[in-house]
């Protein structure tokens, strides 16, 4: 199942469920339903966004005046869109709710698109919203989800909002904020350890970097959120940072491999200029950074340019005492003697 069926089926559950009186706002129309029953059947990669949302978009436009069908919209633009698609989400549904001035779906919506982005401030909007209008049942569960999740954790008001919300709309599902992130790709370090066989070397750095582009598009799902912290954001950066100079030193020993010296030298000439910056931060990446260098250029005979990184390599050591990178240092000394 695809991560957009998953979400379509939490509305599918969450709407089938609500019984008596329930409201447009608490339950999908049979018709409606049967469309995104539809929806759920794309296949398609779990970075791409058109594939993803174009559905939905369309269903959004037949279906002007649902809405549960805004709110799937919103939702899976904020699974699978990056910063320009998340800004343009919010400045839409902005322009909406000044077209339809006073209008509470309209309202609505608009302080729902800042979830996530901009959660205080969507807090604020729909609690003003919910002193006028104290049944609206969708207020009270986004509100319910948000003190739910771990950045605006609030068991009491999380407890309060969720037994208003299931008041009004009984056997209702709520969604977990945010969505459950995906795993760092492991294709980076199995192309790495396939190095050591006679795979295909080009089958080997395509691999490598379809890793790479996995974990980009997670840290999408992390760096335009307010649900994660500066430090898990910067965390991330770096962790992704780091995949990066393993892919390239997978891509410069396939180049060698497959009988391409200019394409790796390349590579090579591109590293060596994006190390240095590296230096100016006190980036902990730099470390392995120079590491990998000095071992490109061994295993190419280079053995200056090996040295004059492990010249570089001791002059950070100076400036960073530690005993465990001054024994990697030892280590790496005598592979080039």
């Amino acid at each position: 199942m695809t991560i957009l069926s998953s979400l379509i089926l939490l509305v599918l559950l969450a709407s089938g469920a609500a019984q008596g009186e329930a409201s447009a706002a608490c339950e999908l129309s049979m018709e409606i339903r049967a469309e995104l029953a539809k929806v759920t059947e794309v296949k398609a990669d779990s970075s791409d966004f058109d594939e993803h949302v174009a559905p939905l978009l369309a269903l959004r436009q037949r279906y002007p005046d649902d809405l549960l069908v805004h709110e799937l919209y919103q939702d899976a633009v904020q699974r699978f869109g990056i910063e320009g698609h998340l800004r343009k989400l919010t400045e839409e549904y902005q322009v909406l709710s000044m077209q339809h001035a006073g209008e509470l779906m309209y309202g609505y919506l608009y302080a729902r698109s800042l979830i996530g982005r901009n959660t205080p401030s969507a807090i604020r909007q729909i609690n003003e919203l919910l002193a006028e209008h104290p049944d609206f049942a969708p207020g009270h569960g986004s509100l319910a989800e948000i003190y739910a999740s771990d950045a605006f954790e609030d068991h009491e008001k999380e407890r309060a909002e969720r037994e208003r919300f299931l008041r009004l709309c009984p056997g209702s599902v709520l969604q977990q904020r945010p969505g459950e992130l995906p795993d760092p790709s492991p294709l980076v370090d199995q192309a790495e350890r396939l190095l050591a066989g006679k795979d295909n070397p080009d089958r080997i750095a395509a691999m490598a970097a379809q890793g790479i582009r996995d974990d980009e598009w997670r840290l999408q799902r992390i760096r335009p959120f307010d649900w994660y912290s500066v430090g898990y954001k910067v965390q991330s950066q770096r962790e992704l940072q780091a995949k990066y100079w393993k892919l390239w030193s997978i891509e410069v020993r396939c180049a060698r491999r497959s009988g391409r010296p200019a394409r790796a030298e390349g590579l090579l000439a591109m590293m060596d200029q994006r190390v240095g910056p590296l230096e100016r931060h006190s980036d902990p990446v730099y470390w392995d950074a120079l590491a990998i260098l000095v071992q490109l250029y061994e295993e190419g005979n280079q053995k200056d340019l090996a040295a004059r990184k492990l010249d570089s390599m001791q002059q950070f050591l100076a400036q960073h005492p530690d005993p465990q990178r001054t024994g990697q240092l030892e280590e790496l000394r005598k592979q080039i003697r």
